[in-house]
C-alpha cells in the first residue's frame, strides 16, 4: 500500500507544478501581454492599453496645448488606433493565446487536481480495504 501512497504523493507533487506554472502564466499575462502603445503628431500625443484594452497611459506634450482643436482630436484619434491596432493580432495562434484566460484555467486545474485526489484517495481506501479482507480470508 505504501507504492500506492507514494504515487498519489507523486501525483500531488506533478499537480502541484501544473497548478504552480498556470498562476505564473497568468500572473504574467496580468502584466505584459496585449500592452500596446501608439503616437501621434510627432510623438508628442502618445497611448498605451493595458492588456484588457482599458487606457493604462495617456499623454500629451505641453506644446500640443496650443494646437487647433481638430487637430489635437485627430492626433489623439491617430494615436488610440494606433494602439487599438498594434494590440490586434493577425496571428492566430497569438490570438488563440490571448482568448485563452490563465485565471479561468489556473481554476480549473486547481479543481481539477482537488477532483484527482479525492479519487485517488477513495480508490487507495478502496485497494486497501480489498488488501485487508484478501488478507483475513487467507488466514
Amino acid at each position: 500500500m505504501s507504492d500506492l501512497w507514494h504515487v498519489l504523493g507523486d501525483l500531488d507533487r506533478l499537480m502541484e507544478s501544473v497548478q504552480r506554472e498556470a498562476d505564473a502564466a497568468r500572473d504574467r499575462q496580468q502584466t505584459t501581454q496585449g500592452s500596446a502603445s501608439g503616437s501621434a503628431l510627432d510623438g508628442r500625443v502618445s497611448v498605451r492599453l493595458a492588456a484588457d484594452g482599458r487606457v493604462a497611459e495617456f499623454r500629451l506634450a505641453d506644446e500640443v496645448m496650443g494646437m487647433r482643436a481638430g487637430e489635437l482630436a485627430e492626433g489623439i484619434t491617430r494615436a488610440f488606433n494606433e494602439a487599438w491596432l498594434a494590440a490586434r493580432s493577425d496571428d492566430p495562434a497569438a490570438a488563440a493565446a490571448t482568448a485563452v484566460d490563465p485565471a479561468a484555467l489556473a481554476e480549473q486545474i486547481r479543481e481539477v487536481r482537488e477532483q484527482g485526489m479525492r479519487s485517488m484517495r477513495a480508490i487507495t481506501e478502496s485497494l486497501t480495504d480489498a488488501m485487508a479482507r484478501i488478507e483475513r480470508r487467507a488466514r
